[in-house]
């Protein structure tokens, strides 16, 4: 039997992690949309820095901390599901 708080973390995760990745999808895609040139993507050799012309769009802050709240909830989700697993498969 999964455990109450594990499943609300595991449903936390989806949430902030689907809502982040949704949200940066369409920004790239109302920007490709547009006139404006397509996205470039380019790794500088020397400092191994990864670069693009994508526009970081409205409140890039939020966005981000939800994708790092979502994946924060999805690693301490894993672990509690993993015991809430073994200790069911060990209680039959």
């Amino acid at each position: 039997m999964i455990s109450k708080f594990t499943k609300v973390l595991l449903l936390a995760a989806v949430i902030g992690v689907g809502t982040a990745q949704v949200w940066q999808y369409r920004l790239d895609m109302t920007y490709e949309k547009s006139t404006h040139s397509p996205i470039v993507y380019s790794l500088d050799v020397d400092s191994g820095k990864f670069a693009t012309n994508r526009p970081t769009g409205s409140m890039p802050g939020l966005r981000g901390a939800l994708g790092r709240l979502g994946m924060l909830a999805l690693l301490l989700a894993l672990p509690l599901l993993v015991k809430d697993i073994t200790h069911g498969k060990q209680s039959n």
